[in-house]
Order: C-alpha cells, then sequence, then structure tokens
C-alpha cells in the first residue's frame, strides 16, 4: 500500500510539474468545451445500518470562458442496501427497504478563480436530481403487512432535488486533462437516505474545441 500510494504520490507531482511549467496550456482550457468520462465513490448513511460508500461512474460536459463555466453530468451508482423506514402501523415501528442503485442529474455554474500554469482548481453551485432505481419493502413475520400508505411514502421517498456544491481541480495536458472533485448535498429526513450524501470523483476530459464562434 505505501509503494501503491508513493507511485501515485510521485505520477501526481510529475503532472503538476509538467502543468505548471506549461502555462501555454490555458489556450487548450479557456473557452473550451469538454467531454469527460469519471468514476468515484459516494458516501452517505442508511438508517438502521450506519455508514456506507458505494462506487459511482457517470460522464460530464463542461463549457468553459476564462473564469467561468456551465457544468452538466450524469452518474450511476450499482449497489444494494437495506434501510430503516418508520411506520407506525408496523409492530415494531419501522420496517426494511432494499434499495437498489442511485442516479442523479446535476447541473452547475463553475467559477475558475485563477490559474496556476496548467494547473485550475474551480468551485461551483448548482442543482442535483438524484432517483433510486428501486425500494422494495420486506416483510417478515415480526410485522403486518404493510397498508398502501406506507408503500405511497416509500416510493415518494426514491427521488429528491437540491441546491449542490462542488470544489475540484483539473490540470491541463494539450487538450487531455485530469481531475479530481467533491461534491456535496445537504441532509433531507424526506428522502431514503437522510444523511448528507457526498460523491468524490476522479477522470478524464478531452478538449473537442472552441465553445466561441471565431469568425
Amino acid at each position: 500500500m505505501q509503494k501503491l500510494r508513493s507511485v501515485a504520490v510521485a505520477i501526481v507531482a510529475t503532472l503538476v510539474v509538467s502543468a505548471s511549467a506549461n502555462a501555454q496550456e490555458m489556450r487548450n482550457f479557456d473557452n473550451s468545451w469538454f467531454w469527460g468520462a469519471k468514476s468515484g465513490i459516494n458516501t452517505f448513511s442508511a438508517p438502521g445500518h450506519g455508514n456506507t460508500s458505494t462506487v459511482d461512474m457517470g460522464i460530464d460536459w463542461l463549457i468553459t470562458r476564462s473564469k467561468g463555466g456551465l457544468y452538466v453530468s450524469g452518474n450511476q451508482s450499482i449497489f444494494q442496501r437495506d434501510v430503516e423506514v418508520f411506520d407506525p402501523a408496523s409492530n415494531t415501528g419501522q420496517r426494511t427497504v432494499r434499495v437498489n442503485d442511485l442516479r442523479r442529474i446535476t447541473f452547475a455554474a463553475l467559477a475558475f478563480p485563477k490559474h496556476f500554469g496548467g494547473i485550475t482548481p474551480y468551485g461551483g453551485i448548482g442543482y442535483t436530481i438524484v432517483v433510486l432505481g428501486d425500494a422494495r419493502v420486506r416483510v417478515d413475520s415480526a410485522n403486518t403487512f404493510p397498508g398502501n400508505a406506507f408503500f405511497d411514502a416509500v416510493d415518494a421517498m426514491r427521488s429528491r432535488s437540491a441546491v449542490m456544491g462542488m470544489a475540484g481541480v483539473q490540470i491541463q495536458t494539450k487538450r487531455a486533462a485530469i481531475f479530481a472533485q467533491e461534491t456535496m448535498l445537504p441532509s433531507n429526513g424526506q428522502f431514503l437516505f437522510p444523511s448528507v450524501l457526498s460523491f468524490f470523483e476522479f477522470g478524464i476530459r478531452y478538449n473537442y474545441g472552441s465553445s466561441i464562434d471565431r469568425e
């Protein structure tokens, strides 16, 4: 593990030095249109089962100017988790719901306050829509069969939307770039995962051309 960590640090250091020494690469960042592929880790709390994390994959689209940009992304997480949901009609006061998968769409406005050669830190705010793929109520001998009201409540708790915050850094290497970013959504008691949702992602973006009309 220590050797892998040392190799990773060496690779990042090499990229940083290379990017810092090539400030002209900003012409491949400003006023550009990027497509990217990414992966990462989602972290959240499953009620009754503690904190957990899952692997996340997605694509994104970034339009840049010199100091700001527009960001759009789509993500998919494939997992299966149990959560405990309150139901006053049950014998125990709660029921187990098995949740599968999570999809989200994000729109954000980003700011690029300063370039450090080919290194560009960024931050922004936007809006995210999150939808769980499936939520099935588990029936056991300790409880009576759930009523229609509980099924309706669980179905309503499968989705949420929220204002989100994002911070990250992109390192430009000619037309290609690597990036890492963190996205945070506030807690929401009306969602099956009511805790703060954290998404750490890393990936590659490629500059497919200018985002402005050069006549």
